[in-house]
């Protein structure tokens, strides 16, 4: 049933519909304007024509280098302060020399102006932000403050006396209080706006005008010709640091239900749980990690079921934006809840309309493994907290 349902959508992108343009990703069809995608769509309040922010100069701004985190909690970031925005009626800032380019445009939106004047704003019309180039042009801007915001910072040195280190923290803790389905709504949105816009192998990022990398690299590579149209699922074993991944993994299996170290383990008898079913087995499983527990790829490879079905990447296709376009664009993806970037692949695989996305898992008392929270759990703040 899965792959006839992905031979149908390679065909004619099935279900599109309202004049809304298809969006294919490295070849491959997504959902975007089927039937589904629309009607969550409509929870976003999409008759809402002007930005936030519009009819004041309340200003959220996001600068400098500093960052709480890596990748996964800092996509998490400029989510939550779109969000914000939307929440609080204020106009996100960004400015150019800041973190949040540094974030997204080696994956998404690259510059391909020299001056930067029509990329600037093009991404500014995306994403309702203002860019700012120097500190001059915020004269006539309310900043938004907080009086906690210093306690953000505690214990970390002179990072934790950094403003744009504690805004970014700010923005990684904030939990927004909007319905989940409107959130789930307008979260999808910039996601598949993301998408619009991914980068291939033309244009440049704006700190360091370096050129950026394919994001289709990494399916391009394993699978050639046939990255349209082939089958496959995706593994994402990520460690977390070990004993500190073991306690996150332990504080979400108390919110969702999930198995507290399964995702961490990738023993092969749960991954052929979810993939037997499914009739995926006899497709390529490939493995995105990393690369701190290499105990998992052992057991992976010494299986007689998996074993033969298991890719690697070739080394000079691997990297972040090529591994997160194979997770989201493949027909099974299993990940871990407790991963920030495992979060933002299904997030993204939700707001392009694919299913069949496998973190929260655990044994029945008829010892079979199921489900425990839905696709949609990765935006619910009772499940989630900071990281929906």
């Amino acid at each position: 049933e899965l792959v006839e349902a992905h031979k149908s959508n390679v065909m004619n992108n099935e279900g599109v519909w309202h004049n809304v343009e298809p969006l294919s990703v490295c070849g491959r069809p997504t959902n975007v304007g089927s039937r589904a995608d629309l009607a969550l769509l409509e929870h976003a309040r999409v008759d809402k024509t002007t930005c936030p922010g519009a009819n004041s100069n309340k200003l959220l701004l996001l600068q400098g280098q500093q960052t709480y985190g890596q990748t996964g909690n800092n996509i998490i970031e400029i989510q939550h302060a779109l969000q914000y925005a939307r929440d609080h009626d204020v106009t996100l800032g960004i400015m150019n020399d800041s973190w949040p380019l540094r974030v997204l445009l080696p994956m998404f939106m690259a510059i391909q102006d020299k001056d930067k004047t029509e990329w600037q704003n093009k991404f500014e019309k995306e994403f309702c932000v203002k860019i700012f180039n120097n500190e001059s042009e915020l004269t006539e801007w309310d900043i938004v403050q907080w009086d906690n915001l210093a306690t953000l910072g505690e214990g970390r040195g002179l990072k934790g006396m950094d403003e744009g280190y504690l805004t970014s923290k700010k923005m990684f803790v904030y939990v927004s209080q909007a319905p989940l389905l409107e959130y789930i709504a307008h979260q999808s949105k910039i996601l598949q706006k993301l998408y619009r816009n991914y980068n291939t192998d033309t244009g440049t990022t704006s700190r360091t005008w370096e050129s950026v990398r394919n994001m289709c690299s990494g399916i391009d590579a394993i699978f050639g010709e046939d990255s349209n149209k082939v089958v496959y699922s995706i593994l994402h074993s990520r460690s977390l640091e070990g004993q500190s991944g073991v306690k996150l993994m332990q504080r979400m299996s108390q919110s969702s239900g999930c198995h507290p170290t399964a995702a961490l383990d990738m023993e092969p008898e749960y991954i052929k749980a979810i993939l037997r079913p499914l009739g995926m087995l006899k497709f390529p499983i490939l493995v995105i990690t990393d690369g701190q527990n290499f105990d998992v790829i052992r057991r992976l490879v010494n299986d007689e079921e998996i074993g033969p079905q298991l890719r690697l990447v070739p080394g000079n296709a691997t990297w972040l934006g090529g591994d997160v376009t194979l997770a989201v664009m493949s027909n099974v993806f299993i990940g871990n809840p407790a991963s920030t970037l495992s979060g933002f692949i299904t997030k993204s695989r939700l707001a392009l309309g694919f299913g069949h996305s496998y973190s929260f898992r655990a044994k029945n008392e008829d010892g079979e493994w199921v489900n425990t929270c839905g696709d949609t759990c990765v935006f619910d703040r009772k499940i989630m907290g900071s990281m929906s």
